[in-house]
């Protein structure tokens, strides 16, 4: 009997999960099983964009609309039904959804459909989650409804824990990415594109553009950063509720010509080789891939010392671990590794290591794999 799967996700936007969902489907798909992809809405119109990339079909299943309740709820009825309806026509042997608002539509819908393998996921806590959903995510993870909820890392897991979640529900399966080597050619055309010439130091972050995320803090060390290094440059890729805010911050302490918004991108991997250096000071993380990314990259890294941070760094080795909200250290490591290219090189190379021993998506997804069709479930 041929093995199908089907991945299923809230929206089609840049972030994390998305990146995981979409990796993990492209894998599958190479290693002979049939996949099927499948979104509730489209939230950054990118499914145009995404169709070219894979060779695989993506599905929106519904639709939402930002300040229109009445739309949003029978719509959700809607897109229920037509994810039922998908279900059934693809006969999926296991669904795996991303994120809680993933969880708790697909699960449902894969229970009263029978698909016979049925996993929820946990990349880490949202802000703006309400106390509600978290209370039904838990309800519907600890019943009948759900076999497994897999957790990114061990910080997911502790947060999952927090919610009320069974620890016998929990897998945990850190995240893998693909391997890309840096090319100079592509380095020299990204850095041209953004505007950076061969003196600058570019410092890069990415994620979403919300509070948790705290870029207003990198802004605040960019300042002190830029006022002794004025060569240096700042880019934050990524597109969310926090935009106008972080712009607005950028103003008022002129630093239009030293940070840069540079918006939702769908070439990180490549865009990250023209970084000298990598900043994710967040205030809570799953296991960002973002920060892998930039460690497979062999950037020197800098990262909040929080539990899904150091999973993969280890200080002064492999990155730099700061304690949140510490703005001054921050700046002052930003300056110790513009000052020190040994450094920045020993750590990147170490960085990079740590990715291809452990963290890669073939690893993962051989996990995966076993936790699926296997019969293993106690990886923990």
């Amino acid at each position: 009997m041929e093995k199908r799967i089907l991945f299923f996700g809230s929206q089609i936007t840049i972030g994390g999960a998305q990146r995981v969902l979409l990796d993990q489907a492209l894998w599958f798909r190479q290693h002979g099983y049939s996949v099927s992809v499948a979104f509730y809405y489209d939230k950054d119109s990118l499914l145009e964009d995404w169709q070219k990339k894979v060779p695989f079909s993506i599905r929106v299943i519904g639709s939402y609309q930002k300040g229109k309740p009445v739309h949003n709820f029978f719509g959700l009825i809607k897109g229920f039904f037509h994810l039922c309806r998908f279900i059934r026509k693809e006969e999926p042997s296991v669904i795996e959804c991303f994120t809680h608002d993933a969880d708790l539509i697909g699960l449902t819908a894969a229970w009263i459909c029978h698909v016979p393998g049925r996993f929820g996921s946990h990349h880490g806590r949202f802000h703006g989650l309400s106390g509600k959903k978290m209370s039904l995510h838990t309800k519907v993870i600890n019943s009948s409804i759900t076999d497994k909820i897999i957790c990114v890392s061990e910080r997911a897991k502790n947060q999952a824990l927090e919610e009320g979640i069974r620890a016998d529900k929990i897998i945990v399966i850190p995240n893998g990415i693909p391997l890309i080597d840096p090319n100079p050619d592509t380095r020299k055309i990204k850095r041209l594109e953004i505007g950076l010439t061969d003196s600058n130091f570019a410092v890069f972050n990415v994620g979403r553009l919300v509070p948790e995320k705290a870029q207003n803090l990198l802004i605040e060390a960019a300042a002190q950063v830029t006022a002794l290094r004025p060569e240096a440059r700042f880019f934050i890729a990524g597109e969310g509720p926090f935009h106008d805010a972080l712009q607005t911050q950028i103003i008022q302490k002129s630093l239009q010509d030293k940070v840069k918004l540079l918006g939702a991108r769908t070439d990180i991997p490549e865009l990250l080789q023209a970084a000298d250096l990598f900043v994710l000071f967040s205030e809570t993380e799953g296991m960002p891939i973002s920060l892998m990314e930039a460690m497979a990259a062999g950037l020197p890294v800098i990262a909040s010392a929080l539990e899904g941070m150091s999973e993969l760094i280890e200080d002064n080795i492999s990155g730099r671990l700061i304690p949140f909200g510490n703005v001054p250290k921050l700046a002052e490591t930003i300056l110790q590794l513009i000052d020190h290219p040994e450094l920045r090189m020993n750590l990147g190379m170490n960085a990079k290591q740590t990715i291809r021993d452990s963290f890669t998506i073939e690893k993962s997804c051989q996990i995966y794999e076993k936790v699926f069709f296997g019969g293993d479930s106690s990886i923990n």
